[in-house]
């Protein structure tokens, strides 16, 4: 078996673990170390789980075992189009590994964020005022342009606006959603969920199903602010929930940035207080790309044209880009391809990429074999 191989079926079993999720990440990572890997942790004797979990999250443990099986579970995820990485996998985001309660795993749709791309969690009331939406979408757009990512919850209010106007400005944003990536919530922003799904992606510890649910919220929060180098209050009451955020943010080692309102305003009285408390005032994008020093990043990383413009692309379309030749290929050699690639897009996913790819003019169709066009 070769690493690549190695990691998938650790994966699979990872993902099953993943979704008993009453059982908490501090438990799983406890389990890892008792058994060396998540195969031996679903090998486990009843005896071992018991003395780590306790006879009542042994016996959920069992129930579990017996009822899913880890590769149904993994086909289930595939046939769906969630993807899932965890802790030990070569893609697991290195910023979550680094803080003080990280997540054991993440179901996504999409994509995951670029850990060396610089990027900013942009937070705020769900109920903003036109102040706040003004100052959401000009920053959003700022960094989008600078090539910044935009992390959020993907929240009515401040969240949403921020990351629709990071995607109009052609830039990548994250959601990380309170319930699974499967389930879109708030109904309201189910054209944004589709866009982050070309353009970004949707994350979650919760594994698919899962609905959301008040106490779901918080814990987020922590991935939120660990999957970026900078969080950005927007507007904050004086005692509003964005601020759990702030403190999450700052246990991990996060700059925190507000931007400043007017004193009789409600909804700046939280951003107001930060900035008093030592959080640093940005009036523009600029204040916090220069006070972090990026701009030398973003202009090394800059892609060539034609890199960015694939970014833009859906996720099956760049998949299917990637095992593309000049030379060109019928579609049951191009889904052969993908299928050794161990990719999840199904077969309407993959005749969908193909058109894109052909609309866009990264590929030419002859006879039903398609190739790709000269750079």
């Amino acid at each position: 078996m070769t690493a690549n191989q190695n990691e998938l079926e650790q994966k699979i079993f990872a993902a099953w673990l993943d979704t008993i999720y009453w059982v908490a990440s501090e438990t799983k990572y406890r389990l890892l170390a008792a058994a060396g890997s998540v195969q031996k942790i679903y090998e486990m004797e009843e005896s071992q789980l018991a003395a780590l979990m306790g006879l009542k999250g042994c016996e959920y443990f069992l129930q579990h075992r017996k009822r899913y099986k880890p590769h149904k579970v993994w086909n289930y995820l595939t046939e769906t189009g969630v993807r899932y990485t965890y802790c030990q996998a070569s893609d697991f985001p290195g910023k979550l590994a680094q803080i003080p309660d990280p997540p054991f795993g993440i179901f996504y749709k999409g994509g995951l964020p670029d850990g060396s791309v610089p990027a900013v969690a942009v937070i705020g009331a769900r109920k903003c005022s036109e102040y706040g939406r003004s100052m959401a979408e000009k920053f959003a757009k700022g960094f989008a342009e600078r090539g910044v990512d935009v992390i959020s919850g993907m929240a009515a209010g401040i969240d949403g606006i921020s990351q629709a106007a990071a995607l109009k400005a052609g830039g990548n944003s994250y959601a990380v959603l309170g319930c699974g990536v499967d389930i879109i919530y708030p109904r309201s922003n189910e054209t944004l969920y589709r866009q982050l799904l070309e353009n970004g992606g949707v994350l979650s510890e919760y594994p698919p199903q899962m609905e959301p649910r008040p106490v779901l919220f918080p814990p987020r929060n922590r991935i939120i602010s660990a999957l970026a180098d900078v969080v950005l209050v927007v507007e904050a009451r004086e005692k509003s929930g964005t601020l759990i955020t702030v403190d999450m943010a700052l246990e991990q080692g996060r700059e925190v940035y507000a931007i400043p309102g007017r004193c009789t305003d409600s909804l700046s009285m939280g951003c107001n207080r930060l900035i008093r408390q030592g959080a640093a005032a940005a009036t523009a994008p600029e204040d916090i790309i220069d006070d972090m020093s990026w701009e030398a990043i973003l202009r090394k990383s800059q892609d060539p044209p034609q890199d960015q413009m694939l970014r833009r692309l859906s996720q099956a379309a760049q998949e299917v880009y990637e095992v593309l030749e000049m030379l060109p290929a019928a579609q049951d050699v191009i889904v052969a391809k993908l299928r050794e690639k161990k990719s999840a897009c199904t077969i309407p996913q993959i005749c969908q990429g193909l058109v894109e790819l052909e609309l866009k003019g990264f590929i030419r169709c002859q006879n039903r074999q398609y190739g790709r066009l000269p750079d």
